[in-house]
């Protein structure tokens, strides 16, 4: 007999249809103070993704969208650096310190997560300065506010044409 559930977030909670009187949730978090080094080494015109057994993970990560969106092993591939374990596409970083360096050198995050109320990755890319680039969906609008923190897009088409317009103006 189960007395409370726990949860991944409120949004998940009210997903499943409880509420607090019978459910509780944990707040997403980060360590700023890791994350936030003052490190700021320059920028690659490139777009990062950070996402372990990608392909097999398609319904949640959004695999075949980030395809799309990046053209990927297309003549118009858009410059990509894909972290993670994802083998025949990617390794995982060797350490978290490498992973900071990583977001810290990479000038847009692409998160294409389908269904994932708020990706650590994505709060990680946010803490190390770069620009965001993610769907638009569960929890993300309550973190990210399109044109002021991040840019926010559903469909390859538009995430891929707000990749580009900060691949073609870095400094914005």
């Amino acid at each position: 007999n189960v007395d409370k559930n726990s949860f991944i977030s409120e949004y998940n909670m009210e997903a499943w249809g409880r509420s607090k009187d019978n459910a509780s949730f944990i707040e997403h978090g980060i360590d700023l103070d890791f994350w936030c080094d003052g490190e700021n080494p320059e920028r690659k015109n490139v777009c990062l993704s950070v996402v372990n057994e990608w392909p097999s993970r398609d319904w949640c990560c959004g695999w075949e969208l980030w395809q799309e969106t990046v053209g990927f092993k297309k003549q118009n591939q858009l410059p990509i650096n894909v972290l993670g374990n994802s083998p025949g596409l990617s390794e995982a970083a060797d350490s978290l310190e490498e992973l900071r360096s990583e977001y810290k050198s990479s000038l847009i995050f692409l998160n294409t997560s389908i269904h994932s109320p708020v990706p650590t990755v994505l709060m990680e890319a946010m803490a190390c300065g770069c620009a965001i680039v993610s769907t638009n969906n569960c929890m993300i609008p309550e973190i990210i506010e399109h044109g002021e923190n991040g840019l926010l897009a559903n469909t390859a088409q538009e995430l891929r044409s707000c990749c580009e317009l900060l691949l073609n103006d870095p400094e914005r």
